[in-house]
């Protein structure tokens, strides 16, 4: 599991952070094709385009500062 060893993680730590964005940008899909289909219903903050620019750049930079340990 070199890929564990490289980003200084175990395999429970790894599933939590890959899960969380996972589903945290399924969701976000999920609202980006909601909103496309029904204009009408607006986005909510927390799931707009700039917040998911956001919280895509926290994340790398997480991941950057795990491999830097």
């Amino acid at each position: 599991m070199r890929h564990l060893k490289e980003n200084n993680e175990t395999y429970l730590s790894h599933l939590r952070f890959a899960g969380w964005i996972g589903i945290s940008l399924v969701v976000r899909g999920t609202m980006f094709l909601l909103h496309g289909l029904f204009p009408v219903v607006e986005m909510p903050n927390r799931f707009n385009l700039e917040s998911t620019v956001e919280k895509l750049a926290e994340w790398n930079e997480y991941a950057k500062e795990r491999m830097r340990r």
